[in-house]
């Protein structure tokens, strides 16, 4: 799950703060802002991203109600993860969420055999404490982030996709390990792949350990929140809220 930085409200023709009827209209603006990609699942959205509200517009009984129209209250989803999310609750004190939280802190993938098929899903990350397992575990809940479905008809396929960019980005390690790294077009080139086929987390695990690369895809996948970096320290995880992650 990528950190994302929204930014602050889009200005519309007139040099104002945009105002929208309909919540649907900030879909390209979150293109825009933080690319075509679902924010909990970190697929590429190459057709119909969904406008998804964080806190619910429709909560359940006696749980807050998010905004209906603020965009400080959209990020942009899949399918998969806008259903299984739902009208669910999820706050920052119970979920880690991408615009608030430093979220490769709490979550990795994971690369697993389901029914002879190579899937790769996003679990809860080894080593937190039991409050911190907890609170990454009800958000791989919130969008079922850890499914795996193997039948004739399923629709949801983001561990095939999200596999499909591990070896992806295999790939890429091993030829910037062998020749990519004496070549200035190689980071250029490395973008390109690693923005068409999305899951930004996925590239990072590979990379973590060079941080010229990880700089590039800082820089490549749009808004990305540099505040979960460490420039210093070689693009170091770092959280994003002293007391949190």
């Amino acid at each position: 799950m990528r950190p994302i930085f929204r930014g602050p409200v889009p200005i519309d023709e007139n040099g104002q703060m945009k105002v929208v009827s309909d919540y649907k209209d900030w879909r390209m603006d979150l293109v825009e802002r933080i690319g075509n990609y679902c924010s909990y699942c970190d697929m590429v959205l190459n057709d119909s991203p969904q406008v998804e509200h964080v806190v619910p517009k429709n909560p359940q009984p006696n749980q807050p109600q998010g905004s209906l129209l603020a965009w400080d209250n959209m990020v942009l989803a899949c399918g998969p993860c806008n259903r299984a999310k739902s009208n669910n609750p999820c706050g920052t004190d119970t979920h880690y969420l991408p615009d608030f939280h430093n979220t490769i802190l709490a979550f990795e993938t994971k690369n697993i055999s389901y029914r002879n098929k190579n899937a790769c899903i996003i679990t809860v990350k080894s080593g937190l404490t039991f409050a911190q397992a907890t609170k990454g575990q009800n958000t791989v809940n919130l969008c079922q982030l850890d499914k795996v479905v193997v039948t004739p008809r399923a629709t949801d396929l983001r561990w095939k996709y999200r596999f499909e960019a591990l070896q992806m980005a295999k790939y890429w390690r091993n030829e910037w390990d062998s020749w990519g790294q004496t070549t200035p077009a190689f980071l250029r080139l490395l973008q390109t792949a690693a923005i068409s086929k999305g899951f930004f987390m996925v590239w990072y695990e590979v990379f973590s350990e060079v941080p010229t690369v990880v700089k590039a895809l800082i820089e490549a996948f749009p808004n990305t929140a540099v505040d979960c970096f460490d420039e210093q320290q070689g693009y170091r995880l770092k959280r994003r809220n002293p007391a949190d992650f």
